[in-house]
């Protein structure tokens, strides 16, 4: 993914008022492409641990409501 695209994402990410910092943690270090281990070794979780978080928080971003709220 080039550079602007994951600059995109993080500053979307970081702006979200939905995620915690711990969900913010997990999805802007998947987009530098860290591996679950590394993050779960970070954060003290397990590795299945962090890919819930990581599908929970995808979730969120993509419900309606806050798609509409974004505009």
């Amino acid at each position: 993914m080039p550079n602007q695209t994951i600059a995109y994402f993080t500053h979307t990410i970081g702006a979200s008022h939905k995620l915690n910092p711990k969900e913010e943690y997990i999805l802007t270090g998947r987009l530098k492409r860290k591996k679950l281990r590394q993050l779960a070794k970070k954060l003290h979780l397990s590795d299945e641990r962090i890919r819930q978080i990581e599908k929970q928080s995808l979730t969120k971003l993509q419900s309606k409501t806050y798609q509409e709220n974004l505009f």
